[in-house]
Formats: C-alpha cells, structure tokens, sequence
C-alpha cells in the first residue's frame, strides 16, 4: 500500500495549511459574496467533475484495453475529484486564488458525499463502496476550511501592506514544501508507473487531457477561471481514491495505478500553469 512516511506526509500538511493561508490573506468580503453569486460557475464546476468526467471514465473503461485493476482504478479516480495538489497551480493564476481556494475545498467535501453514489453505479459487482467519512471530513476542516478563515481574518485585521506580504511568504513555503514532498515519494511513484506499463500510463495521460479540455470549455466565462477549473478537473483526488480502495477492494493492486496517476496528473497541469502565467505577464507587459 502507497503510504507516505511522517517527513512526507508533514510537509504535505505544510503545503495545504500554508496555501489555504495564502488565498485567504488575499480575500475579502467582497471577493467572498462575489464569488457565492457565480452559482452559474459553480454549478458548471460540479458538472464538470461529477458529472463529464465519470463519463470520459467510464467511455475509456468501456472500449481500451485495460488491466482489471487499472480500469477499477480509473473509475475510482473519474468519480472523485478534488484533487487539493491542484493548489500548487491554481493559486499562481493571478485574478483567481479564491475561485482556486474555494475549488479546493468544495470539491473535496462534495465528493465526500457524491462519490460513493457515483462508484455505486459505475463499478462493476455488488461490492459496496465504504468510504472514511470522518476521516475525510476532519482532515477537509482542520487543513482546508480552517486556514481559508483564519487568513480571511487576518486580512480585515491586519495592515494591507503586512497581510500582502504574508500571503507570498505562505504562498513560498507551500511551494517550497510540495516540491520537497515530490522528490522525497519520486521513488515510490516511479516504482508504481514501471509497473502498470507505459500503454496505461499512456491511457492515464488520455484521461487527464481529456479531464482538463472539459474543464476549460466548462470554466468560463472569464479567462482567469479557465485555467483554474481545468487543472482543478484534470487532477482528481488520488489520497480519498486510496482510501476507498484500501477499504473497498482487498486486492492491493488496484492501488499500485492510482500513485502512479498521481504522478503522471502534475505535469501537464504544472505546464498549462506555466503557459498561463507566462502569456499573462506578456499581456501585461504589452498593455
């Protein structure tokens, strides 16, 4: 089973507090009520991840060629998003860290919840999906609610200048932890993509390309929300997928394709990222 040991698993913790911190020091109550009165971005946002994708997933289970394990790993991962490693990227798209802290968080909790219904009618069997609800409900509050508040109230209290410059020194230490994180588990997750074989792998890197293009066309109609909703879709939630496997599925292979799709969803959304940001400053240097 893909377990991370303490080192990793702290600088994790690290990583999320410290991001969620920064997008709240960068809200206000206004961005707040602006955002709940997108319900119209909201509502695309859902269907995107729980209603497009599990489709694109079953479509792929249904007509490639894959390994049993691999293909229930890809039905786990289609019906679950909230993917939080998508906030190394959605929080450098400037205009939009709310949209990508609020993503974070509601597609973590909605899932929760949607996801055993969505496994329940596309998993093959009569085997009943159980999934650690206050496990995953306590970890949702204590590393992505909590530090989301507790930055918007630091913002109303503390000097704009001050609260500035804290959010980008959060912002600099959940990067610097999610790239350590990656180097320390680089071995385990190459270990696991050796051996689900370079067809799978090639099927898993279809999936997110194909996750991603539906959250674009689904996230506008701004061009800041874009970018956000299509990383956000193309990486699912591979901790909650290895959860539900570890309690659904005695068969410890199923895990194996699930770490090494979480390896193989960061680099095309790390690249889209780049892109984005890049042809930003560009814009901006030419205005």
């Amino acid at each position: 089973m893909f377990l991370l040991d303490a080192l990793p698993r702290l600088l994790t913790y690290v990583f999320l507090v410290t991001a969620m911190l920064s997008v709240g020091m960068q809200t206000t109550m206004k961005d707040l009520r602006s955002l709940l009165a997108s319900r119209g971005l909201l509502f695309r946002s859902l269907l995107a991840n729980f209603v497009v994708v599990p489709i694109i997933g079953i479509v792929l289970v249904r007509f490639l060629p894959l390994k049993p394990e691999v293909a229930i790993a890809f039905l786990l991962l289609a019906c679950t998003p909230g993917g939080i490693s998508a906030l190394q990227f959605t929080t450098k798209i400037k205009g939009a860290s709310l949209f990508a802290g609020s993503s974070a968080f509601i597609m973590s909790f909605v899932a929760v919840f949607l996801t055993p219904v969505l496994l329940e009618l596309a998993l093959p069997g009569d085997s009943p999906v159980v999934v650690p609800y206050a496990r995953a409900l306590i970890f949702i509050v204590i590393f992505l609610l909590f530090p989301l508040v507790l930055g918007m109230v630091a913002t109303s209290r503390l000097k704009e200048g001050l609260s500035g410059k804290l959010s980008k020194l959060c912002g600099l230490i959940s990067a610097v932890a999610f790239v350590v994180v990656l180097v320390l588990i680089m071995g385990q997750r190459k270990e696991a993509m050796n051996a689900v074989g370079k067809d799978s792998l090639l099927y898993m890197l279809l999936f997110v390309v194909l996750s991603m293009v539906a959250g674009w066309f689904m996230g506008g109609p701004t061009k800041e929300t874009r970018p956000v909703l299509a990383t956000v879709t193309g990486m699912r939630n591979v901790a909650l997928c290895l959860l539900i496997a570890l309690k659904t599925f005695p068969d410890p292979e199923v895990q194996t394709p699930l770490v090494a799709f979480s390896a193989l969803m960061v680099p095309p959304s790390m690249l889209y990222t780049l892109y984005w940001v890049i042809r930003s400053k560009r814009k901006a240097r030419v205005t």
